[in-house]
């Protein structure tokens, strides 16, 4: 792994430069980390951070880019090193340009142990296109004492997940046997492709909506989800593979997707159906398991073979729920 730069919390070791998504889970009986969704910043809030840091850096405003830094930590960086992660970070992105869109601009929360303490470190990660079975990673770091005008950390590496001998650590899972109370976490999206022209709250033809399983069950998704799961229970799938980078959707795919984090297991599982331009995908629904956003195993299934999945999740598309949209997707 090349990291190319690192700015650590008052230069201590708690912060992962790895730029990983998954939660620590070593020690989970020491040190409690059922709390995590009270540590949960909200993405749209870093997201207008980051995208200011995104635009500092674009123009080397090495001085504005600066105070965007918590006061504790800029104090102890000198402004060569400021010059130098800014310049490295504009060189990238002249060369392979800024990750834009949903897909590409991802959160994550890490719980990593300092001591007897757990340090909850939320993030928004910028991924790169991958290339040459690599692929690039800016992930700008925050924790909840500082707020979200104000970065912790930035990271930009090449993420050793891409790389093409990659294994995941997890095993791989034999029945898609799920359940909703289980649900710790979720994140629904739909895109209308080619054809963006619907009116989703604050934005023209695309709408995320997110949370616990309370939110699936205030919003009245829950029966949707539950028909889903029902579905996968068959456990057919025509193909199995190691994957070790982003889903590639094509172009202007119209598509609607979930992904689901649950209690005590060190994966998530994500279920993608594309609806038009499929390309690659079409008639098939893509099942991941997840120890990373770029890393497990994806199933590839029939759509034939889950009438409810085809039927059912398209439904979200239709419901009215605006007010359980995410403001900044």
């Amino acid at each position: 792994m090349k990291n190319i730069f690192c700015l650590l919390i008052l230069c201590l070791t708690f912060i992962s430069c790895d730029g990983q998504t998954k939660e620590n889970t070593e020690n989970q009986n020491k040190n409690d980390i059922s709390n995590y969704q009270n540590e949960i910043l909200l993405e749209e809030e870093m997201r207008v951070t980051t995208d200011k840091a995104v635009l500092l850096i674009q123009n080397k405003n090495y001085s504005e880019f600066k105070k965007l830094i918590v006061e504790d930590i800029a104090k102890n960086i000198s402004d060569q090193q400021i010059i130098q992660i800014v310049d490295q970070i504009n060189s990238v992105f002249s060369k392979e340009g800024v990750p834009m869109g949903n897909d590409n601009i991802l959160p994550s929360l890490n719980a990593t142990l300092n001591g007897n303490d757990t340090i909850f470190i939320n993030n928004i990660m910028y991924n790169f296109k991958p290339k040459d079975n690599n692929q690039k990673v800016l992930t700008f770091s925050f924790l909840k004492k500082y707020g979200t005008n104000k970065i912790v950390g930035v990271n930009l590496n090449t993420n050793p997940l891409s790389a093409g001998n990659a294994k995941p650590t997890i095993k791989k899972i034999e029945k898609f046997d799920f359940k909703v109370s289980d649900i710790s976490n979720f994140r629904i999206y739909f895109d209308e492709g080619v054809e963006r022209k619907t009116k989703f709250k604050n934005e023209i033809g695309y709408f995320a909506i997110q949370g616990d399983v309370n939110t699936l069950r205030d919003s009245e998704i829950l029966p949707i989800i539950e028909s889903i799961f029902s579905d996968l229970k068959k456990s057919k799938f025509e193909s199995v593979r190691t994957f070790n980078s982003t889903l590639n959707r094509g172009e202007n795919t119209r598509y609607i997707q979930a992904e689901f984090g649950f209690k005590n297991l060190p994966y998530s599982i994500f279920i993608y159906l594309p609806l038009k331009n499929s390309g690659q995908f079409d008639n098939k629904i893509i099942l991941m398991q997840r120890e990373y956003v770029n890393l497990g195993y994806e199933f590839t299934l029939n759509q034939s073979d889950y009438p409810k999945i085809q039927s059912e999740f398209p439904k979200i598309i239709e419901m009215n729920l605006e007010s359980f949209y995410v403001d900044k997707p």
